[in-house]
């Protein structure tokens, strides 16, 4: 690798910092490439969340070098006969296994590849943990200078898998939406355009009827949940230094209602 040569590797996982999951990824890129620069994306995904992690990757992979190597695990699935895949972009390449995490990037990728050869995974795969087995040793392959289509399959980039809710249902006079992440403030993040709040009438989680916020968080009625314009460009439910997913005791996977004028 050339000394131009983007070294960076992000992790997004929901390994969580409790256990040494995470810290033994590293440790097999660092020991194999030193130069690598490894940046803790997320690791606080809920477990098995596939929808949170896609969504994480959506809003934070655009504001990275070209050439940044991003590892994405969220398995519930691990061990079965699941493709381990990667993604090659314009600016990046995404290595994830294949179920749905990859959804955002997959009609503007360039190509798509299975992670099929063997000889440049650890000497032994284990059927519960491929972040370590697999996808670190081919982000360290790939820091080496050797081409993904080197390092594994060509696949028609249709064939992979994606996960349903990125995008809301929108019909004339209504939007149907999700909330597809909560963040560490309870903040409720929602998969419906910041650019419809001007033409909402009225915007609902079930029964119960949301007020649109002046502004920012501090524009929020004490002791209310309101709608905002959030900072990637979603509309979100929040609460002024509190949390807006306890005021409505609600969570991710339920569904918001919009009427439009």
């Amino acid at each position: 690798m050339n000394d131009d040569a983007c070294r960076i590797v992000t992790l997004t996982t929901d390994f969580g910092q409790k256990d040494p999951y995470v810290g033994v990824v590293k440790g097999i890129i660092l020991s194999r490439f030193p130069q690598a620069q490894i940046i803790d994306l997320n690791h606080e995904i809920p477990p098995f969340d596939i929808l949170a992690a896609a969504w994480s990757l959506k809003i934070s992979i655009p504001y990275f070098k070209a050439g940044t190597i991003h590892i994405a695990v969220v398995d519930p699935r691990v061990g079965t006969s699941q493709r381990r895949i990667a993604l090659e972009m314009n600016e990046c390449i995404i290595l994830a296994p294949d179920n749905g995490l990859t959804t955002p990037f997959i009609a503007s990728a360039k190509k798509a590849y299975a992670l099929e050869k063997p000889q440049f995974f650890l000497s032994s795969v284990s059927k519960t943990f491929h972040a370590r087995d697999v996808f670190a040793p081919v982000a360290v392959r790939l820091l080496s200078g050797i081409a993904l289509r080197d390092l594994a399959v060509e696949v028609d980039k249709q064939s992979l898998t994606k996960v349903e809710g990125l995008e809301p249902t929108v019909e004339p006079g209504s939007i149907e939406g999700l909330i597809v992440y909560v963040d560490r403030y309870g903040n409720l993040i929602t998969n419906i355009c910041a650019e419809t709040k001007s033409q909402i009438k009225e915007i609902r989680i079930g029964s119960r009827k949301l007020k649109l916020a002046a502004g920012s968080y501090g524009t929020i009625d004490d002791g209310e949940a309101q709608v905002l314009c959030g900072s990637h460009g979603y509309l979100e439910i929040a609460a002024k230094e509190a949390s807006a997913q306890d005021l409505l005791q609600v969570k991710s996977g339920e569904k918001v209602f919009v009427t439009t004028v």
